[in-house]
C-alpha cells in the first residue's frame, strides 16, 4: 500500500511539474525584438530571458539552468502523462461498455461523485476499469435524462433562414438550421458563436454559385488556359510521405487514416503548444471528429466512420467531466459544443452542381470572407487547445481576426486544388473580380497582414495561426511540397511584379514571430519532404520551447511571399504533374 501511494505521488508530481515548468515567458511577456535561435541539443534564449529569477518574475521568465534542473527532476520521476493514460482508458472503456448496460437508477453515481475522479488527487483511479465502467454508465444515464447538459442557456433568438433550394442536402441543412436556432438558448454561451452566424453561413452556402463572373483579365490579357488549372490530388504521396506503418507509430490514432491524423496532430494538438497535457489536447481534438467526418468521409469506410462517432462521444463526455471538475473552463467547453452543433448543420451541405459548373478560375457570390468560413473553417478546436495551454481566452473580435487570417492561409494553399475540383466554397476563388494578377497579389498581402495582426493580438491566436501554417505545410492533402517544387513558370509571357513581395507585410510578420524562436536549418520548410519533417517534428514537439520554435518556422517558410506566389499564381505558374484521383475527398 505504501508503494502504491508513493507511485501515485510520483506520477501526480511529474504531471504537475511538466505543466508548471513549461509555461514559458512568451505567454506573458510579448515585447522585444531579438530572435531566439534554437538547435538541439542546446537552446539559446534572447537576452531578455536571462538573469536571476525573482519570486515576481518566476511566472514570466525561464532561464536555461531552471529548465535543465526541472527537466532532470521530471526525468527522475515518471514522465508518462497521467491525463493521457486516463483519457485513453476512458475511450477504451467507452467503446467497450454497451449503451444498454444494465445499471439501476438508484446505483447511478451522482455528478459530484463522478467529478471527484477528475481531480488530480483521484485521477489515478480512472485507470481502474470497474470505476470507469460505473462512471461512464452513470454519465450516459444522466445525459439521457437531461441531468447533464452540454450547453448553457442565454435566451437569444433570431429568425430562421428560408429554404431556397429543392436539393435534399440543402433542404436538410436549412431545416436543421431552423431547428437549432429555435433552441439557441440551449447551446449558445454568448461568446464566439451565435444563431446569426449560423443563419449567415447557411444562406452563403445556398447562394455561393450565384452571381457568376466572367473570366478575369490578367497582365497578359484574357487567358483561355486559366480554364484548365490543375493540381495534385489529396492522397498521400509515397514519394514524399512517411510509410503508413511508421507514420501511425509516430502519430497514433484509432482509425489510422492519415488525413485525419494530420489534422489532429499538426493543427488541433499542435495549437496547445505542448503547454497542456497531451491527453487533454487529444480529447479536444477528437471531440471535433464530426468536422473530420464531414470533410473527409470519402476517405473512410463505414467502420471507420462509426469509430469516429463513438470516439467523439467519448471525448466530449470526458471533457464534460473535466469541465465539471474545473480542469476545463466553461468558456472552453461551451464554445466547443456550440461549434459542434453549428458545424453539424453545415456538414449536410454538398454542392451537387459541381459537375455542371464551368472549369477554371472565376468569381461568384460572396457576401463576406467569413460569411460561412467563420464556422466552416472549424478553427475553434485549435483555439480550445491553445486556451487550455495558455490559460487565456479570446474575444469575439479577436476570433474574427484569427478566422480571417486562417481562412486566407487555408484557401491560398488550396486554390489550385479547389479550382480543379470546381469547389465554390473557396473565398479566394469566389472573390475574383477584375485583374487576376492584382487580385492575387492583394490576397497575399492581406494574408500576411492579418496573420501578423492575429499573432500580435494574443498568445492563443498566435498558437492557432502558427498551428494552421504547420498543418498546411505538413499534411498530405494540401500538397505544399509538391506545389512548391512542381509548378513551372510559363514560357509564353513575362512575369509581372507582385507588390506583396516588397510592401513590408512579410517583414511585419517576421517581427511578431521573433519572440517564438527558431530552429534554423533544423526547422521545417516548404522545400522539405513531409517524410523528413514527420521525424523531426516528432522530436521537436516534445518540449514547448522547441515546439513553438518549430511552429514559428513553419509560419515563416509557408508564408514567405515568394513561396505563396508559386502556389497561388495560376497566371504565370502551371502544374504539369500527375493530378491523380481528383474526386478523392472533394
Amino acid at each position: 500500500m505504501a508503494e502504491l501511494k508513493s507511485w501515485m505521488t510520483t506520477v501526480v508530481t511529474s504531471s504537475s511539474c511538466r505543466i508548471s515548468t513549461y509555461k514559458h515567458s512568451w505567454l506573458k511577456k510579448r515585447q522585444g525584438k531579438r530572435k531566439a535561435t534554437l538547435a538541439l541539443p542546446r537552446f539559446s534564449y534572447p537576452a531578455r530571458y536571462q538573469g536571476v529569477l525573482s519570486h515576481e518574475s518566476l511566472r514570466e521568465t525561464i532561464n536555461t539552468t531552471f529548465v535543465a534542473s526541472t527537466e532532470m527532476a521530471c526525468q527522475k520521476a515518471n514522465l508518462s502523462s497521467l491525463w493521457s493514460d486516463a483519457y485513453l482508458a476512458w475511450v477504451n472503456s467507452w467503446l467497450s461498455v454497451p449503451w444498454n448496460a444494465s445499471e439501476n437508477t438508484e446505483d447511478a453515481m451522482s455528478v459530484e461523485e463522478m467529478v471527484k475522479f477528475f481531480g488530480e488527487k483521484y485521477l489515478i483511479h480512472l485507470l481502474n476499469n470497474d470505476n470507469l465502467r460505473r462512471i461512464i454508465t452513470s454519465f450516459r444515464r444522466r445525459a439521457d435524462a437531461n441531468k447533464l447538459l452540454l450547453g448553457v442557456p442565454s435566451g437569444i433568438s433570431v429568425e430562421s433562414v428560408q429554404q431556397t433550394s429543392g436539393c435534399l442536402a440543402i433542404k436538410k441543412m436549412t431545416e436543421l438550421e431552423s431547428l437549432v436556432n429555435s433552441k439557441e438558448n440551449e447551446w449558445n454561451p454568448g461568446d464566439i458563436f451565435t444563431a446569426e452566424h449560423l443563419h449567415t453561413a447557411v444562406a452563403e452556402l445556398v447562394l455561393l454559385n450565384g452571381d457568376e463572373q466572367p473570366p478575369p483579365d490578367t497582365c497578359q490579357g484574357p487567358m483561355p488556359s486559366l480554364a484548365t488549372v490543375q493540381a495534385p490530388d489529396r492522397r498521400p504521396d509515397p514519394n514524399c510521405d512517411t510509410q503508413p506503418s511508421v507514420y501511425h507509430q509516430l502519430y497514433p490514432s484509432n482509425e489510422q487514416i492519415k488525413l485525419l491524423s494530420d489534422a489532429r496532430y499538426f493543427f488541433a494538438i499542435a495549437c496547445a503548444g505542448r503547454l497542456c497535457d497531451d491527453g487533454l489536447a487529444r480529447a479536444a481534438a477528437e471531440a471535433g471528429n464530426d468536422i473530420l467526418i464531414a470533410d473527409y468521409c470519402e476517405a473512410a469506410d463505414e467502420k471507420s466512420l462509426a469509430m469516429l462517432q463513438d470516439v467523439k462521444a467519448a471525448a466530449v463526455a470526458f471533457l464534460k467531466m473535466c469541465n465539471l471538475a474545473g480542469v476545463v473552463t466553461d468558456w472552453q467547453f461551451n464554445n466547443l459544443v456550440a461549434l459542434a452543433i453549428q458545424f453539424s448543420v453545415l456538414g449536410y451541405y454538398r454542392d451537387h452542381s459541381r459537375s455542371r459548373r464551368p472549369d477554371g478560375v472565376y468569381g461568384s457570390h460572396m457576401t463576406d470572407i467569413l460569411a460561412h468560413r467563420y464556422i466552416d473553417l472549424a478553427i475553434y478546436v485549435g483555439v480550445m487547445t491553445a486556451s487550455m495551454g495558455t490559460g487565456e481566452q479570446i474575444s469575439r473580435e479577436q476570433y474574427h481576426l484569427l478566422a480571417e487570417a486562417c481562412c486566407y492561409i487555408n484557401d491560398i494553399i488550396d486554390v489550385r486544388s479547389d479550382a480543379m475540383r470546381k469547389s465554390r466554397e473557396s473565398v479566394i476563388l469566389r472573390g475574383i473580380r477584375g485583374n487576376l494578377c492584382k487580385y492575387l497579389d492583394n490576397i497575399i498581402s492581406s494574408c500576411l497582414q492579418r496573420a501578423a495582426m492575429a499573432i500580435r493580438s494574443s498568445p492563443v491566436s498566435a498558437l492557432v495561426v502558427m498551428g494552421c501554417c504547420n498543418w498546411m505545410l505538413m499534411s498530405s492533402q494540401h500538397k505544399a511540397y509538391e506545389l512548391f517544387h512542381g509548378v513551372q513558370e510559363r514560357k509564353d509571357g513575362k512575369i509581372c511584379d507582385y507588390v506583396s513581395a516588397s510592401d513590408g507585410s512579410y517583414q511585419q510578420l517576421l517581427e511578431v514571430l521573433d519572440e517564438y524562436g527558431s530552429l534554423g536549418e533544423n526547422g521545417p520548410s516548404v522545400a522539405k519532404r513531409r517524410a523528413d519533417m514527420d521525424l523531426l517534428y516528432h522530436t521537436y514537439r516534445s518540449l514547448p520551447q522547441t515546439h513553438t520554435a518549430w511552429l514559428a518556422d513553419s509560419t515563416r517558410s509557408l508564408l514567405n511571399p515568394v513561396s505563396l506566389r508559386r502556389i497561388i499564381d495560376v497566371v504565370h505558374f502551371d502544374w504539369h504533374g500527375d493530378t491523380g484521383d481528383v474526386e478523392y475527398c472533394p
